[in-house]
């Protein structure tokens, strides 16, 4: 034999071997425990969906999973500690849309080609909220009420820098107003600073304190989607009183950049397995959030397109 020939059939064994080898780690992922590390703290919105995934990933897909909780800096923790694990799919980032807002904001030290996007899950709007005792009755009597005294009214949500300070920032320029705005580190607690008398009004997702808003003892004054929600039917969008105001913000999963090909394709079809799953349907009617399956390139291009109009508007408005 020759020793090109032998050269070559090296050559292919070799390749085959690599071959072989990629299909059983495609097929034996995970071969011990997945973290879902959560960049928020416990009780809201987004862990409370990071804690239904990491149940229906161990039921349906037969996987190990342990919620890791990683609030701060507008997702930089999260994202940090996620980042500085391997390359290998055992540390998934469970994030939301507030990844855009604070790159265009320059509060993270991060781009997306940090991350390889798996997948979009939820979506669900903002809304502006109220206790049931305020004497604000419409966004209106909110926008005026901002406009008579800038400083008369507490209003915050979840985060610095977030989805819903940008749509605050968007509703002060629709409307040409001023307010504040205090943070909280945690979804769920901006239901609570709002019934505890801390806040005045709040910028917050509905399923933020989805008790008290079927209780009453919250109110949702105006709602960011562009028709009237099938989940809050009696609750008028912004655009029906008149502010041009919609979005939605997303949650969903990425790994770190680099993760092997293989491996983000077994995590797509265990999140196939979740989804599918009756619970998961069940879960979402209960949560009111949309579902999204939003994959891989076309997750990304939704990223850069929110970060492109979002650093546009800050960069119009003088926010930047």
């Amino acid at each position: 034999m020759s020793s090109k020939l032998s050269k070559m059939l090296s050559t292919a064994v070799f390749g085959a071997v690599l071959g072989t080898a990629a299909l059983a780690h495609a097929a034996d992922f995970p071969e011990h425990r997945v973290n879902l590390v959560v960049w928020a703290g416990a009780g809201g919105a987004l862990d409370t969906y990071g804690r239904e995934l990491s149940k229906l990933l161990d039921e349906q897909a037969g996987w190990e999973t342990k919620v890791v909780n990683r609030p701060g800096g507008s997702g930089s923790v999260g994202m940090s500690y996620v980042l500085n694990q391997p390359a290998d799919g055992y540390n998934i980032l469970v994030h939301t849309s507030t990844l855009t807002f604070s790159i265009a904001r320059n509060l993270m030290p991060y781009k997306l080609d940090d991350l390889r996007f798996v997948r979009a899950m939820q979506g669900e709007p903002s809304a502006l909220a109220v206790r049931k005792d305020a004497k604000l009755n419409s966004a209106k009597d909110f926008v005026d009420a901002m406009k008579k005294d800038p400083k008369g009214l507490r209003v915050g949500g979840y985060g610095t820098g977030g989805f819903h300070q940008y749509m605050l920032y968007q509703f002060m320029r629709a409307e040409d107003f001023e307010a504040g705005w205090i943070p909280f580190d945690a979804s769920g607690k901006v239901a609570l600073g709002l019934m505890g008398d801390h806040l005045d009004a709040a910028m917050m997702t509905p399923s933020s304190g989805l008790s008290q808003v079927e209780s009453g003892d919250i109110r949702l004054l105006g709602i960011s989607t562009d028709e009237r929600s099938s989940y809050f039917p009696d609750v008028p969008t912004f655009k029906e009183q008149g502010i041009d105001l919609d979005g939605m913000v997303w949650r969903g999963v990425s790994v770190k950049a680099g993760t092997p090909d293989d491996v983000v394709a077994s995590i797509q079809a265990a999140l196939d397995k979740v989804q599918a799953s009756d619970e998961w349907k069940t879960f979402m009617q209960q949560q009111k959030q949309e579902d999204l399956a939003i994959k891989d390139g076309d997750f990304r291009d939704m990223a850069q397109k929110q970060l492109d109009t979002q650093s546009a508007f800050l960069k119009e408005a003088g926010f930047n």
